[in-house]
């Protein structure tokens, strides 16, 4: 089974793509798309843009790869910086549309679930959720940049979740 992971952003948007087999999971792809702000444009049509770029990127990758279900990172807002914030929203929704399309099944989980998933521990920083990638999927080396880390962190997570959801699919 192909099982994608997300990291949504506007600026970067990191993606992680792994083989399960059992219990065993291997890595098949990681990276970011990114985007640049376009000074001179309005703000809403700059968005546009740059959502309209990623949605291209991303599903080139869904039809390239074929994942079987996917996984994203929760967006929260917690008050501040309203702006960005918005525009993160925005990417969530374009990329649920993305996967719905395509009859992908998709999951999503808060930045600490996916932390206690992959090392344990809710609060574990960058280079630890990084450290247990690296070791969950036999990587030769740290996996960069950060938000391709995130998006395998929450891949595994969803993989490690699989066999719960459909033992519980017809009970919820």
């Amino acid at each position: 089974m192909k099982v994608l992971g997300v990291d949504p952003g506007l600026a970067a948007l990191g993606y992680g793509l792994i083989d399960v087999e059992g219990r065993r999971m291997s890595l098949r792809a990681h990276g970011v798309f990114r985007t640049k702000r376009r000074p001179g444009l309005a703000v809403g049509r700059d968005l546009t843009i740059r959502i309209s770029e990623l949605a291209r990127a991303f599903e080139a990758l869904l039809d390239e790869q074929r994942p079987d279900t996917a996984s994203i990172e929760e967006f929260r807002f917690y008050g501040k910086a309203v702006t960005s914030s918005l525009q993160v929203a925005n990417v969530v929704g374009m990329l649920r549309e993305a996967l719905r399309a395509r009859g992908i099944p998709v999951a999503e989980y808060s930045a600490q679930d996916i932390k206690r998933a992959v090392t344990g521990n809710h609060n574990a920083d960058k280079v630890q959720v990084q450290k247990m990638v690296k070791l969950q999927l036999g990587m030769g080396d740290l996996p960069k940049p950060d938000h391709a880390a995130d998006a395998l962190a929450a891949a595994i997570t969803h993989a490690c979740r699989l066999p719960m959801l459909r033992a519980t699919r017809g009970a919820l």
